[in-house]
């Protein structure tokens, strides 16, 4: 049975993802010299339906650097674009099932990035489009980020967090949304955090504004999660309460599930997006909320960041900033999820 990596943060245990975690680290500390050859002659076919600067970069990175080879697709324009059954087009589009047959034919796995505009923003969609490519696949199909979850990301986030915190269990994390001039962020982010943090044994904060509150099936598998680990979970509409003690503040923007579409073809109710982030313009990280937290706390975020707006430049660029560390694992953990995949005998 092929393994793919869609979505772990909902479906792999929280001794697997432990165990994951660990063998990425430990991955990471033999890299490059010790790791050269681990996927020699493997080839990835990656497909972007949205912009990337870290995830494009670090997975091709990574892979040359592992001995494979990156082959980048164009799903809009380079390539008949791939497409459910039922938004075929004659002549501008494939059907993601003849796809992922035709290119798991030729390489060893395939990767995509799909969320937002190219799904019509309909929540659920993009990721619906990955699980196509995995049910026609005959190699591994890998999420750089749907609009559920961003499973990259997460692993890479836990490795900063054990990096800059040494065990997770009982330590306390605060996920937060914050203000953004552009409501296009989906929700993939927090939600993949939040299940990742939970099977470390973190106690985490959700602190966001009513309507920015995360799938509820998402909140229910954290729960189950966090019964299984020992975390907590609470939820705040408080942004200086969610932060309070914290030994790490996660802030980011995100979108209102509430505002999307629920069928393709209808139109995201950008009015209301707009407004219902207009009214909360003062969800911002800066030094006096960053204070709240615990000495010491780090200062988290994906990257990009809408500076001056989800957080100030002196928090992103003071000494609780641990943004661009985040960064640089997205390289190490990227590496460690294409051994897993392709060769896991090199990650024990």
């Amino acid at each position: 049975m092929t393994c793919h990596w869609l979505a772990p943060d909902l479906t792999m245990s929280a001794q697997d993802y432990r165990t994951l975690l660990d063998a990425a680290l430990s991955f990471k500390s033999r890299y490059p010299l010790h790791t050269e050859g681990t996927l020699r002659n493997r080839t990835i076919y990656f497909l972007f339906y949205n912009p990337s600067l870290r995830t494009r970069s670090s997975f091709q990175t990574g892979l040359m650097r592992l001995g494979g080879n990156a082959i980048v697709l164009d799903p809009l324009n380079g390539i008949y674009t791939p497409a459910l059954a039922d938004a075929e087009i004659p002549y501008a589009t494939e059907r993601v099932a003849d796809v992922a047959r035709v290119l798991s034919s030729y390489g060893d796995a395939i990767a995509v990035r799909m969320y937002g505009a190219p799904a019509g923003w309909v929540y659920g969609a993009a990721h619906r489009h990955l699980e196509a490519f995995a049910q026609a696949s005959r190699v591994p199909v890998i999420n750089m980020e749907c609009d559920r979850f961003h499973p990259c990301q997460a692993l890479a986030d836990a490795m900063t967090l054990r990096e800059q915190l040494g065990e997770l269990a009982g330590r306390r994390l605060c996920i937060a949304w914050t203000y953004s001039g552009s409501w296009h962020k989906p929700v993939a982010v927090p939600q993949s955090l939040l299940l990742a943090a939970v099977k470390s044994g973190m106690d985490v904060t959700l602190a966001h504004p009513e309507p920015f509150a995360l799938d509820p099936q998402v909140m229910q598998a954290a729960a189950a999660f966090a019964d299984d680990t020992g975390a907590r979970i609470r939820v705040t509409h408080d942004l200086r309460d969610g932060v309070t003690h914290a030994h790490a503040v996660y802030a980011k923007s995100w979108c209102g599930l509430g505002h999307l579409p629920t069928r393709h073809g209808d139109p995201v109710d950008e009015v209301a997006m707009r407004n219902t982030f207009e009214q909360h313009r003062d969800w911002c990280v800066d030094a006096d909320i960053m204070g709240l937290a615990t000495s010491g706390a780090g200062y988290l975020h994906c990257l990009p960041v809408d500076r001056g707006q989800e957080v100030t430049d002196d928090v992103v660029e003071g000494v609780s900033s641990w943004v661009f560390r985040q960064a640089a694992n997205r390289l190490h953990a990227q590496n460690a999820v294409m051994a897993h995949l392709l060769n896991p005998g090199a990650l024990s």
